[in-house]
């Protein structure tokens, strides 16, 4: 027994995987109750947890702080033997629902940080909030001297899939609008092709903290697992300049990669923008065809001529197909030095970031909901669950480091009980 808790070691793991792995703490009491035979309220369960993910989330402060103490030489050796073939990061951000609420407003005493998961919560009880997240992908790949899939998966030029696609971001005219889901649907097809790294062993990293504490998380994680001393490592995300500011800062010796799926869905609004249904189509598969190749100035050039065809929109216009060409010229010029497609194929490198796409939504499953409202709580949560949706053995390692600096501390504690009772006077 743990002197200043009721729980053993192990019943601690068994709390903290069912927390994080159901969708809430109350569902987390009935797995423990019915598999575990342990009955706990969530709100113990909450606090097991809090305690647990606190510990977590200064084990990965200090990591941080300790990496950064490093010289960059010392960065870009690995800590560990084996060094991946192919390095991939990937990053992205969710949302959650966070308030700050006072002790007994609604005649509960709830606790500072402890969420509200209850049917009665609504949103007008908290606003929404940005965490980050990212994912670490070891990989095996080969090199080629040509390209080893030339032509444009079919996905791409298959009408009524990309319908489908375009459907999640119909009317978009920047980068938040989006879809995550045009990375997933679209991703099954690049299974297929030809030169697609295989995916090893994948890693998570989550915080709630903004960018200056994501950015020297996600990096430690990849020194961690010797990312740094890979030959050929890639970083891969969507055009939001959080992303690029972050591989400025940390990953500029990894190849930036823009992912494929974003840029092709700019493509084809400003192909479609102001056309016929079928005139659209065939400058589509024309433009998508360059951007696949790598070809991007072709692209750029063919979206400034439209620009000069439709005119250059007003300064708040939004919606019309002269500001939606304008969108997708911008943001393709932004990123131009990220889409050498082609060359990342010979290289043996992925073109998506869909692996971060669905780690999002699994991380959603936990944290986010109508009905959840997280306040000190949620980067505790978001630790955990990145734990358990990693395939290397962080878990094990913690929970071991923890029982040592338990029974180091019992070690310390019955020695000192000892030297009290050898130093007592003789009477």
């Amino acid at each position: 027994m743990e002197a200043t808790s009721n729980y053993t070691p192990r019943m601690y793991r068994r709390i903290v995987f069912s927390a994080a792995q159901g969708v809430s703490f109350a569902e987390a009491a009935e797995a423990l109750a019915e598999l575990g035979e342990l009955k706990l309220l969530p709100k113990r369960i909450w606090r097991a947890v809090q305690r647990i993910g606190e510990e977590r989330v200064e084990e990965c402060r200090a990591a941080a702080a300790k990496y950064e103490q490093l010289s960059l030489p010392a960065r870009r050796q690995s800590p560990v033997e084996q060094v991946p073939r192919v390095a991939c990061v990937q990053m992205d951000g969710g949302r959650f629902q966070k308030r700050e609420r006072i002790a007994g407003e609604t005649g509960s005493q709830r606790l500072a940080g402890e969420p509200d998961e209850s049917d009665s919560a609504t949103a007008d009880d908290g606003f929404w909030r940005e965490y980050k997240a990212g994912v670490l992908l070891s990989m095996v790949s080969q090199t080629h001297a040509l390209d080893p899939c030339p032509e444009l998966p079919a996905t791409f030029v298959d009408p009524g899939k990309m319908r489908e696609i375009a459907r999640e971001i119909k009317g978009f005219t920047s980068e938040s609008q989006v879809s995550v889901q045009a990375d997933e649907e679209a991703g099954a097809d690049f299974k297929e092709r030809l030169g697609r790294p295989e995916m090893l062993v994948k890693s998570v990293v989550a915080t709630s903290g903004d960018v200056a504490a994501f950015g020297p998380l996600l990096a430690t994680a990849a020194y961690e697992r010797g990312f740094h001393a890979a030959e050929r490592k890639a970083f891969v995300a969507d055009g939001s300049s959080t992303n690029w500011s972050v591989w400025r800062q940390y990953f500029a010796a990894y190849t930036p990669i823009l992912d494929f799926v974003h840029a092709l869905m700019y493509v084809y609004a400003g192909a479609m923008a102001g056309r016929a249904a079928h005139d659209g189509w065939l400058h589509y598969r024309d433009w998508a065809q360059w951007l696949w190749g790598g070809d991007v100035d072709r692209v750029l050039a063919a979206l400034q001529q439209r620009q000069l065809e439709l005119g250059v929109p007003d300064k708040k216009e939004t919606g019309t197909p002269r500001a939606q060409v304008t969108s997708s010229l911008n943001y393709l010029t932004n990123q131009r030095e990220r889409m050498k497609y082609q060359e990342y194929r010979q290289q043996g490198l992925p073109l998506t970031s869909s692996p971060i796409e669905s780690t999002i939504k699994q991380i959603n499953r936990r944290i986010k909901g109508t009905e959840k409202f997280w306040s000190d709580g949620a980067d505790p949560m978001l630790h955990l669950v990145a734990d358990r949706l990693s395939q290397t053995n962080v878990i094990d390692n913690f929970w071991s480091r923890r029982l040592d600096r338990l029974t180091q501390a019992a070690s310390y504690h019955q020695a000192g009980q000892k030297t009290k009772r050898d130093l007592r006077p003789f009477r």
